[in-house]
């Protein structure tokens, strides 16, 4: 899908600013020379106020072995494909009246969420976010289509146009398979297959073996990355607030959960072993199993909290209670409350290393 970036002696030029945008570049905090155009603005379309199937409609469409990702807001859950963000990046929706953006870059494997309203000038703005065609440190771009300002994906901020300095709040998610999402979130809706564009291959990696830990440099990066980790090995990269916590996804994937105390905060690590990979092999349903995560916080009605893994269950060592992959008690003295999710991002580490130099790396030692 992506096309070859041209190089151009200035700047403006460099990223097609005169032909396609309006952006206010003068007001810019990098230089133009960080963004790269690789395909036209209008080569990737978002989708924008999607409709939903119930469970019974959606279990008709999709395949229990779908990549999905979930956001939830009280007793509303919504569920949107990973295959449609393939290859529209962006979803405008809203969850319990927020206006949020679902973005994917295949090129970091990040998912992040983002709440489109935010203050400015003490004027409460509400954005639709679409993708740009460009990219910087091998990010997707995207942009506002009320100010054309650009927006980085990995961490939500703009540095040029009318919002510079500006930076979106993050919205909890987590990426799971439609079977997940029916065992965990009871009357959940998933976004319609008709939304789909009928001349795009949905179920298809356009990125053949991208998915690969020996890769050195990932595609478009035009500098060495980080050498604390493997720039495509798996990570956790967990926000906690202002620092930024990196559990290699391998250690996750060996313990089942991982109880830690990072910054002297009680967090929960959950493993699952059912999410595929969006970018090894062509066809995404047959790729390896890479596994779900989700992060809490587990200072929870005035006690911390330690769990051990029973199965595709979690069970806290103090009142012996069963609690399920969405951080809710199922069984015991606490049924039915629930765990605070934490702000995590599940992709490869060298975005993370390179937005956030200064991330703690967990060691399995610890």
């Amino acid at each position: 899908m992506l096309g070859v970036v041209s190089i151009s002696s200035a700047q403006i030029n460099r990223v097609g600013v005169k032909s396609e945008w309006a952006t206010n570049v003068d007001n810019s905090s990098i230089s133009l020379y960080e963004y790269e155009k690789l395909v036209p603005r209008e080569a990737f379309q978002s989708i924008d106020n999607p409709r939903f199937y119930n469970e019974e409609s959606a279990q008709e469409e999709y395949s229990e072995e779908a990549n999905v990702v979930v956001v939830a807001a009280g007793r509303e859950f919504k569920a949107y494909p990973l295959d449609f963000l393939m290859f529209h990046q962006v979803i405008n929706d809203r969850i319990g009246g927020m206006p949020i953006a679902i973005t994917y870059c295949p090129l970091t494997d990040a998912v992040e969420v983002y709440e489109r309203r935010f203050q400015y000038k003490g004027v409460q703005r509400e954005l639709t976010l679409s993708p740009s065609g460009m990219i910087r440190k091998s990010n997707i771009i995207l942009y506002d289509e009320q100010s054309e300002s650009w927006w980085q994906q990995y961490n939500g901020k703009s540095y040029t146009g009318a919002f510079k300095g500006h930076e979106l709040v993050k919205y909890p998610s987590l990426r799971i398979t439609m079977g997940q999402y029916y065992e965990n979130y009871k009357y959940g809706l998933v976004m319609k297959f008709n939304e789909r564009d009928e001349l795009l291959p949905y179920g298809k990696n356009p990125y053949y073996r991208y998915d690969n830990v020996l890769v050195e440099k990932p595609l478009y990066l035009n500098y060495m990355p980080s050498e604390r980790l493997m720039p495509m090995e798996r990570i956790v990269a967990v926000e906690l607030l202002n620092d930024h916590v990196i559990y290699p996804l391998e250690d996750v994937q060996k313990r089942g959960v991982i109880n830690d105390k990072p910054l002297d905060m009680y967090i929960a690590v959950f493993y699952d072993n059912a999410s595929t990979s969006m970018l090894e092999g062509r066809d995404i349903k047959s790729n390896k199993k890479i596994g779900s995560v989700a992060v809490y916080s587990t200072f929870h009605d005035g006690q911390s909290l330690t769990f051990t893994k029973e199965g595709n269950l979690f069970k806290d060592e103090k009142t012996q209670s069963v609690w399920n992959f969405s951080g809710r008690c199922i069984e015991g003295e606490m049924k039915g409350q629930q765990l605070k999710m934490l702000n995590f991002s599940q992709n490869f580490s060298f975005p993370e290393l390179d937005f956030y130099p200064n991330s703690l790396i967990y060691n399995i030692n610890w």
